[in-house]
């Protein structure tokens, strides 16, 4: 009898042999210079969808075809993924832009763009684990991260400190990698009522103008799927921070990882709200619509806080597991103090401290982030939509 994991590793050379054979197949398959496909997790979002929209904005959706590769429908030109559309698409477009990798069906001639969805503090591609428990399931993992590097045209990055990590990470050539900016982060430099109302519409609500919001954004632990919701638990079920948010006029607002989420249910209390990303969809928004509405962001390890940089406003980081994290994941950025420009917690009363102390006083944090922000951000403007928009309409 096949074990599941060596079943598991068969399945994935299996991929592999389909996703070679198609790219091959489309090397002879004439492409649309006018056709591009987007692709984002989740569907319709991050830096892609920014870069969508501005197309729109500018009129290149009037001079080129524009089609969303989804698992659901989206608001959107849209086709479903492995349908016999889909197949049709991804065969005759010149252009692909995603967020999380460049498909791997994809041929030499056709160009792709990736903008990949943040900043890499973990480690990730050359940097992650790769000691697999057997031969077949090693040499899969070293094969798709060489055709990935062989296979992105254009990496959008955002200073010349990340293309070093970037160009090392994926082993791609750094004249590859472009500092063009995140284009989610153009929603950052919109006026700030915008995000209020991107808050509200989300939200259902309209009270929130008076609380101060508090925005969580924990991620997602491969190696322990129940580590999130455990974290997440012991805040919600203490009652001293259920008090301090009330008495504080906070509004605190968790955005579980999508991965964690089956873990809860969306709730809408007066101080406390667990969004989802159901939500998001239903309202046609991200969480970057309103990131400039936040007044204190909470995190872990997730990229979300470089973005927040921009903004300049308080960071409290709430790691209770970062010994076990930094064994069983790790980070590429260490050490992890030099590169946290916030507050630490490791416990509920040590996070009710942190926010307690960040917005009294001199904020003793500030000259951090901005250093952390010269060294991360070429630019800091609404701009990177369209700069990746002009890689097309220049060629």
């Amino acid at each position: 009898m096949i074990s599941h994991g060596i079943a598991n590793d068969i399945r994935s050379l299996i991929y592999d042999v389909v996703t070679l054979v198609f790219s091959a197949l489309s090397r002879l398959v004439p492409k649309d210079e006018h056709k591009i496909l987007f692709f984002s997790v989740p569907d319709f979002s991050d830096n892609a969808r920014y870069v969508y929209e501005r197309m729109l904005e500018s009129g290149l959706g009037e001079t080129h075809q524009l089609v969303w590769c989804v698992y659901s429908p989206v608001h959107a030109n849209y086709v479903i993924r492995r349908s016999r559309e889909y197949i049709y698409h991804a065969l005759t477009a010149k252009y692909i832009i995603s967020t999380h990798g460049t498909p791997a069906w994809k041929s030499r001639t056709q160009v792709s763009i990736e903008l990949w969805h943040g900043l890499p503090l973990k480690t990730i591609g050359h940097f992650a684990d790769t000691d697999h428990p057997n031969t077949l399931a090693r040499l899969s993992a070293e094969h798709r991260l060489r055709r990935f590097a062989k296979s992105v045209d254009y990496l959008i990055t955002t200073s010349e400190f990340e293309r070093v990590i970037f160009s090392s990470t994926f082993l791609i050539d750094p004249g590859r990698v472009l500092i063009l900016g995140q284009p989610r982060c153009d929603a950052l430099y919109r006026p700030g009522d915008t995000g209020t109302d991107a808050l509200c519409r989300i939200l259902g609500r309209d009270d929130i103008v008076e609380k101060r919001i508090l925005l969580y954004l924990p991620t997602f632990r491969e190696y322990d799927t129940g580590a999130s919701r455990r974290i997440l638990e012991e805040i919600l079920t203490s009652e001293r921070f259920r008090r301090f948010v009330e008495n504080e006029n906070l509004l605190f607002i968790c955005k579980l990882h999508s991965h964690d989420e089956s873990a809860f249910q969306a709730y809408n209390g007066e101080h406390i709200h667990i969004l989802l990303n159901d939500d998001l969809q239903k309202s046609g928004n991200t969480i970057y619509d309103f990131l400039n509405a936040v007044d204190i962001l909470a995190t872990d390890y997730s990229s979300v806080y470089f973005d927040f940089l921009h903004l300049n406003r308080p960071i409290v980081f709430h790691v209770p597991d970062i010994e076990d994290y930094r064994k069983l994941r790790g980070f590429i950025l260490e050490p992890f103090r030099d590169w946290a420009p916030g507050e630490i917690s490791t416990n509920v009363d040590e996070l009710i401290g942190a926010l307690t102390s960040t917005p009294a006083g001199p904020d003793r944090w500030e000259p951090e982030r901005i250093r952390l922000r010269r060294l991360l951000f070429r630019y800091a403007d609404d701009l990177a939509s369209e700069r990746v928009c002009g890689l097309i309409e220049q060629r």
